[in-house]
């Protein structure tokens, strides 16, 4: 018998899908298809338990099994050959989804 998580994997094809939702873009040197969430970061920052998320700038949701590490907060990160850093990790079911911040000298 199947499992709800087999059904929710094979839900990501479509939800992480460059030709429905998803772009393709530059994570540490590599090519991988996410899904930008402005409205969710939005929401995230004017909720009461937005701590931290003040200098936040995006928010995405990749694959588990399509990053080659496991994102941490405070980690750094190049995304799209910018230097962020890591202020928030989920991870439900597979997906991460993963909150970064600028770096402000």
């Amino acid at each position: 018998m199947a499992k709800l998580r087999d059904f929710l994997e094979s839900d990501f094809q479509t939800f992480v899908n460059t030709d429905e939702f998803a772009e393709e873009v530059d994570i540490e040197g590599n090519k991988i298809e996410v899904v930008m969430d402005s409205d969710t970061l939005e929401k995230k920052k004017l909720s009461n338990d937005a701590e931290g998320l003040a200098n936040s700038e995006l928010l995405f949701h990749v694959e588990k099994n399509k990053l080659a590490f496991t994102p941490f907060p405070r980690q750094n990160l190049v995304f799209n050959n910018e230097l962020y850093y890591v202020t928030n990790v989920q991870e439900d079911e597979g997906l991460y989804t993963i909150t970064l911040g600028v770096h402000r000298s």
